[in-house]
């Protein structure tokens, strides 16, 4: 097998988790994909500067300069005029023309290895996946967010069975979505008034090292990123119905196997269309057929609707 170059790599997108995104990065440009079919190509620049401009030239910015696609080729977006077109032409037909090549090896490895986790506050216990990056100096640099969240604020398609035959609808008039609240609240009570949160070192696929050498080893790391037990019997289901929903971009965690891994694709299946999207970021499949199954169906939905 062709090895990945070290440029190729892939992070998660977390709080909330919507998969891996997928990076090709070169010195002056770099395509990022949420689904490895369909690339956003960003160029490096300076700032356009207009014919009078005398402020001095900033750091260099990586601008979007189009959307590209084995089917579709380059669309190029509108581009500020003040631009070096013509070099970011060239950079972006570098950057394509390297891409093509490392499509057969995705996905690419995940490199965000440093991982931030909220903890429980009963047992200081990891709870919920808040951040990750790839390397120490970035932690530094990051934000340390308000608190998990489930979904966007923007996306209103998590609804819990479990919640719907309590009789709790997903809009109650004024928030358009209960359920993801309903579970956020359920973690902000687990993580307590105070909540603590840590940093951690992925060593491997599976192997969890403390950053801080005063936080303890004997730790559980939720596979799927937000523990599954420790919750009240009334709103387990919830945390079931939550992870099930997330099924299609769990998928692509490239640590998950076994049964664990089974279990997912039985849940994916049942969201055809975007478990078809995200199909080539799958580390491994393991019941084939039910996927193709999937795949299928996905593509009668898609041409019944157009």
């Amino acid at each position: 097998m062709q090895e990945v170059p070290n440029n190729a790599f892939s992070i998660r997108r977390l709080n909330p988790f919507n998969g891996l995104l997928q990076v090709f990065q070169l010195d002056a440009a770099r395509a990022l994909s949420a689904n490895g079919q369909v690339w956003e190509i960003q160029v490096l620049s300076n700032s356009p500067q207009g014919l009078w401009a005398n402020t001095p030239m900033g750091a260099q910015q990586y601008f979007t300069f189009g959307r590209w696609s084995e089917i579709s080729g380059l669309k190029q977006v509108p581009v500020n005029p003040l631009f070096d077109i013509r070099t970011m032409i060239a950079a972006s037909d570098r950057l394509i023309e390297s891409l093509q090549p490392a499509l057969s090896q995705l996905p690419f490895p995940m490199t965000d290895r440093y991982e931030h986790w909220l903890l429980d506050e009963s047992e200081q216990q990891p709870l919920a996946l808040l951040q990750s990056c790839r390397t120490e100096n970035e932690i530094a640099l990051i934000d340390k967010p308000a608190e998990w969240i489930a979904a966007d604020p923007e996306d209103l398609s998590f609804i819990s069975s479990h919640l719907n035959q309590r009789g709790l609808p997903n809009h109650d008039g004024n928030n358009p979505r209960v359920h993801a609240s309903i579970l956020e609240a359920e973690v902000r009570h687990r993580a307590g008034p105070q909540s603590c949160t840590a940093w951690f070192y992925r060593n491997g696929e599976n192997e969890m090292m403390p950053y801080d050498e005063t936080q303890p080893r004997d730790l559980e790391f939720p596979t799927l990123l937000l523990a599954k037990s420790g919750y009240d019997a009334e709103n387990t289901p919830l945390i079931e119905d939550y992870l099930a929903w997330k099924a299609p971009q769990l998928l692509m965690l490239p640590y998950i196997s076994g049964d664990s891994r089974e279990r997912l694709e039985q849940l994916a299946a049942k969201q055809p269309e975007l478990m078809d999207r995200f199909w080539p970021l799958y580390p491994e499949i393991h019941n084939k057929d039910l996927l193709k199954r999937a795949r299928v169906e996905a593509r009668i939905r898609s041409a019944n609707r157009n």
